[in-house]
């Protein structure tokens, strides 16, 4: 991995729907090209607003939003995808009354016309579920098919960084170890991820590094490996103090 330069980087970064009552509170941040790093923290943390914030969903109130070294703090939302930026959010993610196909085809409109069909089909051979039913209505779609589609939908352009929010929200743990394990692929396929995720354990397992926000400020961070048992996590993440033995 590159040490030089941060695939994705925050300084002193602020955001919040209001003002006046900002619910990232300073957060600096770096992701290295080809990381996986997880987003964990308690309810209210402030975990979604952060990668909503860097996604230009949520106001930015100060701070800034570095893309392979390049500000795309003031960069409206949907010319992100244009620097490599791509994000899924929890939900709202697809176009359920839209086929597959026309889901990907109206993802890839942002390509030049001659590479559309050429990415559609590499993206059919990344996920072959999608692709043995393509003009089926994505609202028909299992919850981890339509999980599938909306990270097909965010890679169609390839990009350099995909930000994901709670992909394994409403999942069954069997389909959120397909979920994970697909994401794991794409990450070793080149892609840099950072995945903000309530399921502690099935994250840290595929992640590379963890960072641990709490009330909208970074309190911990580690190697995934390390943190799974960490007491530190147990106590910022899940609550658990565990009592000191007296010297």
């Amino acid at each position: 991995m590159s040490t030089s330069q941060p695939a994705l980087a925050t300084q002193n970064l602020v955001a919040g729907y209001e003002r006046d009552l900002p619910i990232v509170r300073g957060v600096d941040f770096s992701v290295r090209k080809g990381e996986l790093v997880v987003v964990l923290g308690p309810n209210g943390a402030g975990k979604s607003t952060f990668v909503k914030a860097i996604a230009g969903l949520v106001p930015i109130h100060s701070g800034t939003a570095l893309l392979g070294g390049a500000d795309i703090t003031d960069v409206p939302a949907h010319e992100k995808i244009r620097h490599g930026l791509a994000f899924v959010p929890q939900t709202e993610n697809i176009f359920a009354t839209l086929t597959i196909e026309d889901n990907l085809r109206l993802a890839a409109d942002i390509l030049p016309r001659e590479r559309q069909a050429r990415r559609i089909a590499d993206l059919y051979k990344m996920f072959p579920d999608l692709a043995a039913r393509p003009s089926l209505r994505a609202g028909q779609l299992s919850g981890g098919q339509r999980q599938m589609l909306a990270v097909a939908r965010a890679l169609i352009v390839e990009p350099a960084v995909l930000i994901l929010d709670e992909p394994s929200a409403g999942l069954s743990p069997k389909i959120v170890g397909e979920v994970f394990s697909r994401l794991k692929s794409i990450n070793q396929a080149g892609v840099t991820i950072i995945l903000v995720e309530q399921n502690v354990k099935a994250a840290l397992a595929i992640a590379d590094r963890a960072v641990i926000l709490v009330e909208g400020l970074v309190r911990h961070e580690g190697p995934a490996a390390t943190l799974a048992d960490d007491p530190i996590v147990a106590e910022l993440y899940l609550g658990v103090r565990h009592e000191r033995r007296a010297s």
